[in-house]
């Protein structure tokens, strides 16, 4: 689910999620979709600013995926994410992230460390790809 929305990211704005398309693209039911969102935004992976009519407002942590070009700073602040990072080991790890609470000074840091792919991101052709072209 985080890849499918972190594809539908633009710029520093949420992404909407309509349950029922989703839901019959991958074949589950609606309720379940709800349930992973509902795990995302408790663990602070998304922020759900709304749900009308079964689509969503998600905004998806900064430190989880982040459109080109775009201040992390601003979605961070804006919803208090925390800064997720993998834990050295990875999955082997008894822990396999860590979770930094919100802090300002420290997703300034993040911005700095990696100005360089936000102004200037690499890409990769998908042309051809059955699945970008979704």
């Amino acid at each position: 689910m985080l890849g499918a929305l972190s594809c539908r990211l633009q710029g520093d704005g949420p992404v909407l999620f309509e349950f029922a398309h989703w839901a019959e693209e991958r074949s589950v039911p609606v309720a379940r979709l709800r349930e992973a969102v509902a795990w995302l935004v408790e663990h602070e992976f998304l922020a759900l600013e709304g749900d009308v009519g079964g689509i969503a407002r998600l905004w998806v942590n900064p430190s989880v995926a982040l459109a080109p070009w775009t201040d992390p700073r601003t979605v961070a602040s804006r919803h208090r994410f925390p800064y997720i990072t993998t834990a050295k080991g990875g999955m082997a790890a008894e822990q396999p992230v860590t979770i930094q609470p919100y802090d300002a000074a420290a997703w300034d840091e993040v911005y700095r460390r990696h100005l360089d792919l936000i102004e200037d991101p690499c890409c990769f052709s998908s042309a051809g790809y059955p699945v970008h072209e979704r």
